[in-house]
């Protein structure tokens, strides 16, 4: 199967032409194996010409080998940089990049994410920033760009569409802190965490940390919901 466009760019809405599965299946006829995906990917690529195969779809939206390939290599570069950190929620949960690239689909599908529009792309570019300089010269970066054919614009592109979501995770998840409940949690943990100080001396404290806590819940929960929704398909496994 020949990839008219990047697997990189989002693809509910944009120029990405929707496949029929069964199309897919007839393209994806002797294309590599799922063992020999990763090998077949790390080789030089042209960008546009990318000969791959379907694993998964979402709302009949196909996900390619070369995808998770190279969604799992950017969150392993990720790993490796030290700035974890830095690059938001969504690149950096644990799981498997199929699983990831699965729940970006799910997202990009909402509607509350085609009211999210952040024309200022200087997140992604410190991320992109952040993303180079944790490779050992400019030399490694470059070739990482050419082994999946994309240019430094690409990745900018790339990694703004998670800053785009993240912020839709923040907007759709947004739980509400009651006065009781920062009071219970700093009884529960007056001597242990805040070292016996008085409620009013780490009041701001408190409320950080149990709004973090419940975000958490809560955005689990929201996210299991979204995931339990979509109408998701494997292939070959």
């Amino acid at each position: 199967m020949k990839l008219t466009e990047p697997p990189w760019l989002e693809r509910p809405g944009l120029a990405i032409k929707q496949f029929s599965l069964l199309s897919m299946l007839i393209l994806s006829v002797g294309a590599p194996t799922a063992g020999s995906a990763q090998a077949d990917t790390e080789q030089p690529t042209t960008a546009g010409q990318l000969v791959d195969r379907i694993v998964a779809t979402v709302d009949d939206t196909p996900i390619s080998a070369s995808e998770v390939a190279f969604e799992d290599a950017v969150r392993s570069q990720i790993l490796a940089s030290g700035n974890r950190a830095a690059f938001g929620r969504l690149l950096t949960e644990p799981g498997e990049a199929l699983e990831a690239l699965v729940f970006r689909l799910i997202l990009l599908k909402q509607p509350a994410t085609a009211g999210i529009e952040i024309a200022d792309r200087s997140v992604a570019e410190e991320r992109t920033e952040l993303l180079e300089e944790s490779f050992e010269s400019a030399l490694d970066f470059a070739g990482f760009l050419r082994r999946w054919g994309m240019t430094r614009t690409d990745l900018v592109r790339y990694l703004h569409t998670y800053v785009r979501l993240d912020t839709m995770i923040e907007l759709s998840v947004d739980p509400k802190v009651s006065d009781e409940e920062e009071r219970s949690y700093y009884e529960r943990n007056k001597d242990l965490v805040f070292g016996g100080k008085d409620f009013t001396e780490v009041a701001d404290l408190v409320s950080r940390q149990v709004y973090l806590l419940k975000f958490e819940v809560e955005y689990n929960a929201w996210r299991s919901r979204l995931r339990s929704r979509a109408n998701k398909r494997y292939i070959g496994r």
